[in-house]
């Protein structure tokens, strides 16, 4: 079972209510726009965090709507009207500075010029600095899907003196990287897009504080308290391995798979700068990139080979107990054709959440029975 499948087991077991995604949808795009985000980017990010749900993305869907980004913006921690500016662009590239905004908008607003630049050149590549916390990392890798590309979606944060929170480094003793995601997104045939989104550590802390708020253990090995010692307690986890655990375990791969995030995300993008106090990085980077299948080869043809490659995965034997194997990707898919009927699960406490905001901001939300 994916860490995907896993956390949203959790989600429909903690659930009393379920709302229809475009109910959802228009509810927190009303929100945004009561506390000032402009409809365009209010649009986008509620776009984002929903189809974090939809998919079974729970840890990166509206539970974060009211304590991230709400709180973050009236505390202006997050600008509710950033200027989206780009600062060097090429025919296939363009270095964009997020405005200290919505990373669920400037993450869209990103690979939609990514995506322009992919139509006329073959490729396009976008980097953002001056960001915040864009969501799921697969939105952003999916939206080139459409129009028969390829997409791919970093974004990355490092704090060089540690963070109390975070990821270590292999051997180290003090978080200094954030989860640095990583989302390759591949359209196919018949089957659903292949969608590989994954963190270059065990699990993202959002899953950690997803199982808190449920009042479930954590799974042993995910994590260390602030003393670093392994707990499966989700209230005192602060620091978190990198992919792979320790370097018996390959721990190494996902340290330099985090580390190769933050260069193409922040390096790149100026996110990583120099200061008084020497490098440092404010503000969360990206990167999105958008590849046209037919530069290379009609698209029929890519199409035809990606579903004969996955239909053989489905066809090869498997373990006791499975019933076939499945690629990245099939799982959000499933669950977003499921809660697309069913309706989207919220556990008590987001509920509670979103039924504050809409009284908060005098927002209607109307849920649906289990």
């Amino acid at each position: 079972m994916s860490l995907t499948e896993h956390a949203s087991q959790v989600t429909e077991q903690a659930s009393k209510v379920r709302i229809a995604d475009d109910k959802l949808r228009k509810f927190a795009t009303n929100v945004l726009e009561e506390v000032g985000v402009p409809s365009d980017q209010a649009a986008d990010a509620a776009d984002v965090l929903v189809w974090a749900n939809l998919h079974g993305v729970d840890t990166h869907g509206v539970r974060n709507l009211s304590h991230n980004y709400v709180e973050g913006l009236l505390a202006d921690r997050i600008k509710k009207s950033p200027q989206f500016r780009i600062e060097h662009e090429s025919s296939v590239t363009a270095r964009i500075d997020g405005d200290k905004g919505l990373g669920l908008s400037a993450g869209p607003w990103a690979m939609r010029l990514a995506m322009q630049k992919a139509k006329e050149h073959g490729v396009g590549i976008t980097v953002v600095r001056n960001s915040r916390h864009y969501g799921a990392a697969g939105y952003h890798a999916m939206m080139p899907i459409a129009q028969d590309m390829i997409g791919i979606s970093l974004t990355g944060i490092m704090w060089p003196k540690g963070s109390e929170i975070g990821v270590l480094p292999t051997f180290g003793t003090i978080p200094m990287l954030s989860t640095n995601p990583i989302a390759i997104a591949v359209p196919a045939g018949v089957e659903p897009a292949f969608l590989l989104d994954m963190a270059t550590s065990i699990t993202p802390y959002n899953r950690v504080m997803l199982y808190q708020e449920v009042g479930k253990p954590l799974p042993e090995g995910w994590a260390l308290d602030g003393n670093g010692v392994a707990t499966t307690d989700p209230s005192v986890a602060k620091q978190l391995l990198p992919l792979g655990g320790s370097r018996e375990f390959g721990g190494h791969k996902g340290f330099g798979l985090a580390v190769m995030v933050e260069i193409f995300c922040a390096l790149l993008s100026g996110g990583w700068e120099k200061g008084a106090d020497g490098f440092g990085q404010s503000g969360d980077a990206h990167f999105m990139m958008a590849l046209r299948v037919d530069a290379f080869r009609p698209v029929s043809d890519f199409k035809e080979g990606m579903d004969a490659m996955i239909d053989a995965f489905h066809q090869s034997p498997t373990i006791e107990g499975r019933e076939r194997v499945m690629v990245a990707g099939e799982p959000e898919a499933k669950n977003a054709k499921r809660r697309g009927q069913m309706g989207i699960p919220l556990p008590p406490n987001v509920a509670e959440d979103l039924l504050a905001l809409s009284k908060r901001f005098n927002v209607p939300l109307e849920f649906d029975s289990q």
